[in-house]
C-alpha cells in the first residue's frame, strides 16, 4: 500500500494538539513540551490506531544480520518505535523470528504451522515504520526549565540519526522520521529545520519531500509554538509516500 504522509503527520499534530489543550484545560504546571521523548509514544500511538492502523511500538527492525551472529537475544534487536500496519490486529511479520521459527520447526510436525503464521502478518515492505524525535529550544533539566544551548546540534542529529538507522535497512519501503519540535515562533522552526535537514543532506542521507503541521502551544516556558515534520527515507527503489 502507499502511505500518505500528510495524513500522518495530521494524525499526529492532531494528537500533540489535544494533549496540550487537556493539559491547559486542567491548569497544568507544565505543559506539552515538557513531555520526554518517550512520553509521546503513546500518546501517538493511541492517535493511530484511532486513525484505524494496527499499532505496534517497540517493534524489531527486520534485519538479517542478527541470524549470522551466535546466541544473539531477541532483547539485543534495535527496535522501531512505531510501526503501523494496514489495520488493527494486523501484525507486522518478522523475518528473523520467522527465520528462526522455521528452523526450530524442521523435521517436525509443525512446519506447515510456521508458514500459514508468516502467512497472515504483514510483510516489513508493506509497513510504515517511525522513529519518533523531539527537540526544544527550551527544554527541561530535571523538572526545571531552560534555554538548550545544544539545540541547533540536537535538531540535526535528530533528523540525521534516524534517517540512517531507517535507510540501512532494505527491508523497510516505508520509514518516516516523526519530528516534535518546540519554539518560542514559527519563525525560529521554518529557518532552522530546513538548514538541519540540508545538513543530513550533505552527510548523504537522502529523504523524500518533508511534510509538517503547525500550532501555538501556551507558553510557561518560552514555547509557544510546536510544529510536527514527517521526513520519508526516499529509496531509488521504492515506491515514495503519497
Amino acid at each position: 500500500m502507499a502511505w500518505e504522509l500528510e495524513h500522518l503527520v495530521k494524525v499526529a499534530a492532531g494528537a500533540i494538539s489535544e494533549t496540550a489543550a487537556a493539559l491547559d484545560a486542567e491548569q497544568a504546571v507544565r505543559g506539552v513540551d515538557a513531555l520526554d521523548e518517550v512520553d509521546l509514544h503513546p500518546i501517538l500511538a493511541r492517535a493511530f490506531a484511532r486513525a484505524g492502523f494496527g499499532v505496534w511500538r517497540e517493534w524489531p527492525y527486520p534485519t538479517q544480520a542478527l541470524l549470522k551472529r551466535e546466541k544473539t537475544k531477541a532483547s539485543d534487536r534495535d527496535r522501531c518505535d512505531v510501526v503501523l500496519t494496514p489495520g488493527p490486529g494486523v501484525r507486522p511479520r518478522d523475518p528473523v523470528a520467522e527465520a528462526r521459527a522455521r528452523a526450530a520447526a524442521e523435521m517436525t510436525l509443525f512446519s506447515e504451522v510456521v508458514v500459514e503464521a508468516e502467512a497472515a502478518g504483514c510483510a516489513a515492505l508493506e509497513c510504515c515504520w517511525i522513529e519518533v524525535k523531539s527537540v526544544g529550544q527550551v527544554v527541561y533539566r530535571r523538572g526545571v526549565p531552560g534555554p538548550n544551548s545544544a539545540y541547533s546540534s540536537e535538531l540535526t542529529a535528530a533528523f540525521a540519526s534516524d534517517l540512517r538507522k531507517l535507510g540501512g535497512e532494505r527491508a523497510i519501503q516505508h520509514g518516516v522520521v516523526l519530528g516534535v519540535l518546540f519554539a518560542a515562533t514559527d519563525e525560529v522552526l521554518g529557518h532552522d529545520v530546513p538548514i538541519a535537514l540540508h545538513r543530513c543532506l550533505d552527510r548523504g542521507l537522502g529523504f523524500g519531500t518533508p511534510r509538517r503541521e503547525a500550532f501555538a502551544i501556551a507558553d510557561r516556558a518560552g514555547n509557544r509554538w510546536c510544529e510536527v515534520w514527517g521526513v520519508p527515507v526516499n529509496r531509488a527503489e521504492a515506491r515514495l509516500f503519497g
